[in-house]
């Protein structure tokens, strides 16, 4: 990367971005020839380094993320004078990458979490009420919330006792939206932050006790915690079920081993990663960021999950000499074909990903977007692609299939395994969830400053002079700390967002 006060250049690629707004008739000198910026560009924007003939591929990081219309010297790169087009794949030949080799710097690292019966490691320690549909989903939340308050005097360990209200469960075809909704009940009773859970049904929905009980009953099973269950029809209606659930709770927490914070290797971490309200510098700063430090979980023996799919269009390139096997890079195409397809029998266009604040900040198309947003995924082989919302089974780097929406994409991460989230964000977005500590990273100074409550990490840093290794450092020793109990912004804030993902729903 070459930068100075105005600019930053990645390699040979044709254009450089703004680091502060570069007003017309500026002179800059790049590569030891002098130019003049024809037209103003604004803070975040591209604007050529050469003459780009119409038909030439435009690139970052040395990957093509647009077609020329015909752009000179010191012109910016707009929707306008660009097409949204990148070059057939042409990766054909494979050669597996090497395996992942420990750092012992990294494998000697620990952390403070709760050990699971079934071995596995939380980050936090909550008791969840389940709702299994949209039709229990209000009760479930009233009978958290009057428990969360007085919560220390049942259980000094517990983080607190949390609903997950939804929208799902009933009213849609009995299978896909089902069986995800099951899949994601199933992460998140099962999940490691979780000590304890109520399952609470309305008696007749298509989620109720019968299937979901025969759905999760071996993740209810394998995770070795107590898990109870309410049906409101059967239980005098919505008043005498919150009275019950309340005594039920009260007495189970009475009776639960109070959960103690053990010391635990940094293999025990599943780091999930996000991306939201991106401006043109996420892919510079925080994005990468992420990735450095997601290369260091898994040097240090740990996974973590790179998702949304739609935000991955047109780096098959960029990322086929990492795929673990052709398998699992046929596994990645099949992700993409498969999203690609739904988004045409639904009528849409999943270019729609790019929102107007994201062109706003300099990210003109999807596929820029998108090859910024990868490098959350840092440098590591790719083990594996799973469904939405499936487990993780194996260290290492994994994708999953999922959307590019926060609230979704983070509902994803967490049913499966992420047990600590590092967000990046260039406007900054708020979202965070139920169970999980969300790490919010802004991608300038300038956001990180004018979002104090919101903001964990300034990743704007390396804007300046700071390396990425060093900042890395500092970020995986806040995750180290964050990991061990230190509270993040999202969750100071409260921000416990839980939601389905609902593509393809038809409703009936």
């Amino acid at each position: 990367m070459q930068h100075n006060a105005h600019y930053i250049r990645f390699g040979n690629d044709s254009v450089a971005i703004a680091k502060e707004a570069i007003p017309a008739g500026n002179q800059q000198e790049i590569d030891r020839i002098s130019m003049t910026i024809i037209s103003p560009i604004p803070k975040g924007h591209r604007f050529a380094l050469h003459d780009i003939p119409a038909g030439e591929y435009i690139t970052q990081f040395g990957y093509p993320f647009a077609q020329s219309k015909g752009i000179k010297q010191g012109e910016l790169v707009t929707i306008r004078n660009t097409l949204p087009k990148i070059p057939e794949s042409c990766s054909t030949t494979f050669s597996p990458p090497p395996a992942t080799v420990p750092k012992p710097e990294y494998a000697s690292m620990v952390f403070q979490g709760y050990r699971r019966p079934n071995g596995k490691v939380g980050t936090r320690n909550y008791y969840l009420v389940v709702p299994t549909s949209m039709c229990a989903a209000e009760t479930a939340r009233q009978i958290a919330a009057l428990l969360e308050s007085p919560v220390e005097k049942y259980a000094p360990a517990l983080g607190g006792i949390i609903a997950i209200p939804h929208t799902e469960g009933c009213g849609c075809a009995s299978a896909g939206q089902i069986d995800r909704l099951l899949t994601v009940m199933a992460g998140f009773v099962g999940h490691a932050n979780v000590a304890g859970c109520l399952m609470l049904d309305l008696g007749c929905e298509q989620t109720d006790y019968a299937r979901v009980h025969g759905a999760l009953q071996n993740a209810i099973a394998d995770s070795g915690k107590p898990v109870d269950w309410l049906t409101i029809q059967k239980s005098g209606g919505t008043r005498a079920t919150i009275a019950a659930a309340v005594e039920l709770i009260e007495q189970r927490l009475q009776t639960m081993q109070p959960a103690v914070r053990e010391t635990c290797p940094l293999s025990a971490l599943v780091l999930g990663t996000e991306c939201g309200a991106s401006d043109s510098f996420s892919g510079i700063t925080a994005n990468p960021l992420i990735g450095a430090v997601a290369d260091r979980v898994i040097w240090g023996g740990g996974a973590a999950i790179l998702s949304e799919i739609p935000e991955m269009l047109g780096t098959f390139d960029m990322l086929f000499p990492r795929f673990r096997s052709l398998g699992v890079a046929e596994k990645f195409r099949d992700a993409v074909a498969w999203y690609l397809s739904l988004a045409d029998k639904l009528g849409l266009n999943i270019s729609d990903n790019v929102v107007p604040k994201n062109i706003e900040g300099g990210l003109i198309n999807n596929y820029l977007k998108s090859i910024g947003a990868v490098l959350k995924g840092g440098t590591t082989p790719i083990e594996d692609v799973v469904g939405y919302g499936e487990p993780v089974a194996s260290a290492g780097l994994s994708i999953m299939q999922g959307p590019g929406s926060d609230l979704e994409s983070v509902t994803g991460l967490v049913s499966s395994g992420a047990n600590l989230i590092c967000f990046s964000t260039g406007y900054g977005a708020i979202t965070g969830s139920a169970i999980c500590p969300v790490i919010k990273i802004s991608s300038t100074t300038e956001t990180c400053n004018a979002l104090p409550d919101d903001i964990d990490f300034d990743a704007g840093k390396l804007l300046s002079d700071s390396s990425l290794r060093q900042v890395s450092e500092e970020l995986l020793a806040y995750v180290v700390r964050v990991a061990s109990g230190e509270k993040t912004a999202t969750e100071r804030m409260r921000q416990r967002q839980f939601q389905v993902w609902t593509a393809g729903k038809l409703s009936l």
